[in-house]
Order: C-alpha cells, then structure tokens, then sequence
C-alpha cells in the first residue's frame, strides 16, 4: 500500500504534510508570559549585530501595545500535517470569499520514525500515527496527534500560494486511517476504539464465564464490525450525499450509496445481534 499519492491534490487537504518557518510544534508552560514590542533603530543594528535593518526585540517586561498579542511559549521548527478537515481549510483560507480570514487551521508534527516505531503503531495507540515509507518518500515517520497546534489561516493561505510548503498528499487508504486514528485519540470514538474496547469485551465475556474463548472472540469482533460499518456509512455515504448536494451531482448514486451502506450496517448488526441473543 502506498502511503502517498504520486502528486499533490488539487488543493491543501486534510492529509497534507506541509513545511514552513512559521510551523512551529509550539506550547506554554508554567514560565508563559505577555511580551511586549520594541524596535531597535537600524543604525544601533548595523553597529551591534552588522544588521543595515531596523530589528524588533520582545520583552516580558514591557507592556503589550494594543492590538499585540506576543506570548514567551517553547516550541520547535518540525514539518507538519493538517488535521483541519477540507470544508473548515477551504473557511479559513476563503476559498469561497477570495479573501482569507484570521481563523486557525490545526496542524500536528511530524518526527521520524524507526521500522519498530512503524510496526509498533499500527494498533494500540491513538495519539500516534505511522506513515511508513514508500516509493514517493522513503522516509518512515509518525504523526504525534498528542502535540497539535494551530496556524493563523492568513499565514497559511499565503504560504500555500508559494512554493515548497505543501510536500506531500496522503493516498486514499491513508487518509482513512489518519481520519479512524484522529477520532480515536481526539474523541475516543470510531472503529479504532471499537477495537480496543472489542478486546476489553472478550476479557469481560471470558471472566463471566458467559462464553468459551471461541464464542467470545466471534462476539467481540461483530460488535467492533457494527462500528465499522456505521462509520463507512456516516464516513462515506452521507458524506457524499452533501457534497452532492454543494455541487449539484446527480442523486442517484447518492441514492445507490446510501441503500448499499445501510445494508451492509444492517448486516452487521443483526449478525451482532444474534451472536448476543444466543449466549
């Protein structure tokens, strides 16, 4: 499987790794202050630092000037990946209004990741996700969505007019499991969660002594599937209902895609249901 496409997508995506120097894995500790703004005049630069330009300077000690909002935080220039969803990027840049607003859009860094890394998060843990190296970057690394951060909609709508800040697009398979893995760690909900929580339910069965290992194990997978077809459904086919509605497609496969989803739940369900029913 591919972990990306072969070309970036149209436009910036929820998915997109991205890179610029205003990308910053930034957060405040105990030590966060206020900082206000001063100017050092350009010829004091040139004479202190070799600078022929005026420089600004930031100071915990002076009083922010109205309209600033300087904060002393810790972070650290890495790569990153947005987790905005499409329809809140295309708000924020004003894709519609042609005009970007002063909204924020949600990134998470990026770190290098080892084979173990890779292997090792392919289940059990929501706060990170792997993207394993493949034949368009060779390169494994890890999404850490315990450390997302925010970047001024402004700054991103004219850095994604340049050059170099979007690196790479995730393929379709990756995506959905970048989307299962956020709401697992983001909301504790979707088929990621199902499973871990899957696994709690064939300890509790096995200790009730309510079912044999077998007769357990099958349960506890037919409930987590009841899951994972209800989030295709929502995921999928009522997704695509709305974006046919805002570009006016046709209804039918719309239609087509609904009933289809809505069996496959039903299946789920009822298999669920009567795996339940017979214990």
């Amino acid at each position: 499987m591919s972990t990306y496409t072969s070309e970036l997508r149209a436009e910036l995506s929820f998915g997109d790794v991205c890179e610029a120097d205003f990308l910053y894995d930034v957060h405040v500790r105990e030590d966060a202050r206020s900082m206000g703004r001063e100017v050092i005049k350009a010829d004091w630069a040139k004479k202190r630092f070799g600078i022929e330009a005026a420089l600004p300077y930031f100071l915990p000690a002076l009083d922010p000037k109205q309209g600033e909002s300087f904060v002393l935080a810790h972070g650290v220039h890495q790569p990153a990946l947005l987790l905005s969803d499409d329809c809140r990027t295309a708000t924020v840049l004003g894709r519609d209004t042609g005009k970007p607003t002063n909204k924020r859009l949600l990134f998470a860094p990026l770190v290098p990741g080892s084979e173990e890394d890779i292997e090792g998060l392919e289940s059990g843990n929501f706060g990170r996700f792997p993207l394993p190296g493949d034949e368009h970057f060779s390169q494994n690394q890890v999404v850490d969505l315990r450390r997302c951060f925010m970047a001024d909609g402004r700054a991103v709508h004219a850095a994604a007019a340049a050059e170099g800040f979007r690196l790479r697009s995730l393929a379709d398979e990756a995506l959905e499991n970048l989307a299962v893995r956020w709401s697992a760690y983001s909301i504790r909900r979707g088929p990621f969660v199902a499973e871990d929580n899957g696994e709690k339910l064939l300890v509790l069965l096995l200790a009730s002594g309510r079912a044999n290992e077998a007769v357990a194990l099958d349960i506890a997978t037919k409930v987590a599937e009841v899951v994972a077809a209800a989030w295709g459904y929502e995921g999928r086919a009522v997704e695509e209902a709305g974006v046919a509605a805002d570009e006016s497609l046709p209804v039918d496969p719309v239609i087509e895609r609904l009933i289809a989803d809505l069996e496959t739940l039903g299946d789920a369900t009822n298999r669920a249901l009567d795996a339940l029913r017979a214990l």
